[in-house]
C-alpha cells in the first residue's frame, strides 16, 4: 500500500506542503485548515506529520458513522461525519484534526499527492 513517508531530517520547515494541501482541498492558502502539518505548525515536532495510513486504523475503528473507511488507503465521507472528534483521540500518531467541525485527514490528494511534489527539501515521498 502506498503512502506519504516522511523524512524529518530533510524538512526545511517551508510549509510549502500546508499551503498546497490547503489550495487544493480548499481552493485557498489557509494553513489552518490543512491535511499535513509542518514543524512550525506545532512546536513540538521535528517534521510533517500527515496520515500514515495504517494496515489496521484505530481511527476508523473509533468512528460511529462510517465517515472513515479503509479500502486502498483511509477514506472521508464528510457527509457521515458528526465531528464528534472520536477518530482524532484514536488515532495514535495525532494525525487527524478536527477544526471548526471540520475533519482534517489526508485523502492522499486521490493517489497523487501534492505535498509530495512540492517539498523541496523531498522530506516527502509517496512509496509503498
Amino acid at each position: 500500500m502506498k503512502k506519504v513517508k516522511v523524512f524529518r531530517d530533510k524538512c526545511y520547515d517551508c510549509r510549502n506542503c500546508e499551503l498546497v494541501c490547503s489550495q487544493t482541498h480548499f481552493g485557498k492558502y489557509w494553513p489552518r485548515f490543512t491535511r499535513i502539518k509542518a514543524p512550525s505548525s506545532i512546536p513540538e515536532l521535528k517534521g510533517p506529520v500527515v496520515c500514515r495510513q495504517c494496515k489496521n486504523p484505530k481511527c476508523v475503528e473509533a468512528c460511529p458513522t462510517g465517515a472513515l473507511t479503509k479500502g486502498e488507503w483511509v477514506m472521508f465521507d464528510r457527509e457521515l461525519c458528526t465531528s464528534c472528534g472520536l477518530c482524532v483521540e484514536a488515532c495514535p500518531f495525532d494525525a487527524i484534526w478536527l477544526v471548526d467541525d471540520e475533519l482534517l485527514k489526508c485523502d492522499l490528494c486521490g493517489g497523487d499527492p501534492n505535498c509530495v511534489k512540492i517539498c523541496p527539501g523531498r522530506a516527502l515521498e509517496f512509496d509503498e
